[in-house]
């Protein structure tokens, strides 16, 4: 269905806003050869559809002192609605964790964490995160080295 709505200059306005989320009609009038009213008209679109969820700034972590970045698989002490709420409900209110997924295997959710050093990790994995009324078993994974780092998402398949 997502093929008969996106044509090839919705998909061109997709893939360079990706890449530069603050141009405006104008900017991609000139970039994709549309005039910028019809640019404009398909950004409203994009939006209302929900193709693009909201634009936003991308941080460099190192710049604001976040040292640590690492991944950390939890395996909840069960599946029931209660404990997965509670749990929901508290990295929702941590800002060290800036991704949070429901997964399937082993392990229930992965969650991506950024702290100043491995000293302020401890202290959110222990004060923070960890508790042995919702967690059953956490591993953390911490990056060494980013090799790949995008926010865009492939448009070979709308």
């Amino acid at each position: 269905m997502a093929k008969e709505r996106l044509d090839s200059f919705d998909r061109r306005i997709l893939e360079i806003l990706q890449l530069n989320g603050e141009l405006g009609p104008s900017e991609l009038s000139a970039r994709i050869h549309l005039s910028a009213s019809q640019c404009s008209r398909r950004l409203q679109r994009l939006r209302e559809e929900g193709y693009i969820q909201r634009t936003a700034a991308i941080l460099d972590p190192e710049k604001l002192n976040l040292g640590i970045s690492a991944y950390v698989s939890v395996r909840l002490r069960s599946q029931s609605t209660e404990i997965v709420s509670a749990f929901r409900e508290r990295v929702e209110a941590l800002p060290e964790v800036v991704s949070c997924d429901y997964t399937t295997g082993e392990i229930d959710f992965m969650l991506k964490v950024h702290t100043h050093d491995l000293a302020s990790y401890s202290e959110f994995v222990n004060a923070k995160l960890f508790d042995g009324d919702l967690i059953d078993n956490m591993r953390t994974f911490v990056i060494m080295q980013q090799l790949k780092r995008t926010t865009s998402l492939t448009l070979d398949y709308c």
